[in-house]
């Protein structure tokens, strides 16, 4: 796919500061549940999974953090748009639709931006805003 590698080549970011990735890891957990418990609200988003949706969703959040951390600590945009692919290939037979997996991001933007410091944050929102666009753009 052409667009996807002159994004990569076009939006590498610089790694994050040491600082911020301290940070992002001292508050990934309260991230990862907090932005769990608001994503189980959308009703819409998560309905459709049942008794499951708690699993499903914290497993995702787990595994996007995790990505998100190696992406930020080498500044490699191409390690998100991988999980992209991954994701739309993955997630349907999981009953996940990209829809809601942008609503997620969009969440966990949110709660990233009101847990770390601001400076901190800011570097983090960078990588979810790559991962925002992208979603975006292939929606």
């Amino acid at each position: 796919m052409s667009n996807k590698e002159s994004n990569s080549d076009n939006n590498d970011l610089l790694p994050i500061s040491p600082e911020a990735l301290a940070s992002f890891q001292n508050n990934r957990e309260f991230i990862i549940n907090e932005t769990l418990h608001r994503s189980l609200k959308v009703d819409q988003d998560v309905e459709h999974h049942g008794e499951k949706a708690h699993e499903i969703i914290k497993k995702g959040l787990e595994f996007t953090t995790k990505m998100l951390e190696a992406a930020m600590s080498v500044g490699e945009i191409a390690l998100l748009e991988d999980e992209l692919k991954w994701a739309k290939d993955r997630l349907p037979h999981d009953g996940v639709e990209m829809g809601h997996v942008l609503s997620r991001f969009k969440i966990y933007r949110n709660v990233v931006m009101e847990t770390m410091p601001a400076e901190h944050g800011v570097e983090v929102a960078k990588y979810i805003d790559e991962m925002i666009k992208q979603l975006q753009y292939e929606l």
